[in-house]
This record gives structure tokens, C-alpha cells and sequence, in this order.
């Protein structure tokens, strides 16, 4: 019984261990979830043309200006026009992204994330 008396609780290395292992976790939090909300909403963007009805009557040029002028106004950093595509294929007209974004998250060491979401639209 003499020994659970003398237990006290965390020293303050454990506790300067704990909060250094939060801070870590939060600034990967920190450098990574902007790239996903940047995907999600380059997502939304494609599925918004995807209901369109006016899509399937767009040349691949205008898919590409649309598909931009939306990405631009929300301000989707990671999507340049050489990462979209636009290909016709007889009666449908795939329109989609495929682009990956590179993070430095400490010196050296990078974070590569690699996104590809493609729609089908009916060619009007």
C-alpha cells in the first residue's frame, strides 16, 4: 500500500511530451487539411457541370473555361489547365482533373497528395 501513496501522477517530461506530440499532430493537421478542403471543393465544382444541363452542348474549350473560371473564383490553388481533361467519346463527354499537390511540411521532407475525379456528361 505504501507504493500506490507515493505515485503522483506525470512528471513534467511526460507532460512536455505530450504537448510536443499535439503540437506535431497539429501542424501536420495544420499543413494537410487545406489540400483536402481544396479537393472538395474542386469536387463539387465538377459535379456542379455534371448537372448542368448546358455541359453537353459545350465545346471541350468552353468545358475547360468554365471548369477554370469556377476553380478560380474559389479559389482552388492546386488544378492548373494542364491538369484538366475533356475527351469525347461517341455520345458522352468525360470531363475530369488529375493533379497532385506537394507540401513541404519541415526541411526536406514534402507531402505528395494525388487527386483524380472524372465525370460523364451526354453530348447534346
Amino acid at each position: 500500500m505504501k507504493s500506490l501513496h507515493r505515485q503522483q501522477g506525470m512528471t513534467t517530461i511526460g507532460w512536455i511530451l505530450v504537448f510536443l506530440l499535439i503540437a506535431f499532430f497539429t501542424f501536420i493537421t495544420l499543413k494537410i487539411v487545406p489540400i483536402y478542403l481544396d479537393s472538395f471543393t474542386a469536387v463539387s465544382i465538377l459535379k456542379d457541370l455534371e448537372s448542368d444541363p448546358d455541359t453537353g452542348a459545350m465545346s471541350p474549350g468552353e468545358v475547360v473555361r468554365t471548369l477554370r473560371k469556377r476553380l478560380d473564383i474559389n479559389m482552388v490553388e492546386g488544378v492548373t489547365n494542364d491538369d484538366i481533361y475533356v475527351e469525347r467519346n461517341g455520345d458522352t463527354m468525360t470531363i475530369g482533373f488529375d493533379y497532385e499537390v506537394r507540401r513541404n511540411l519541415i526541411g526536406n521532407l514534402d507531402v505528395v497528395v494525388s487527386f483524380d475525379k472524372s465525370i460523364e456528361v451526354p453530348v447534346r
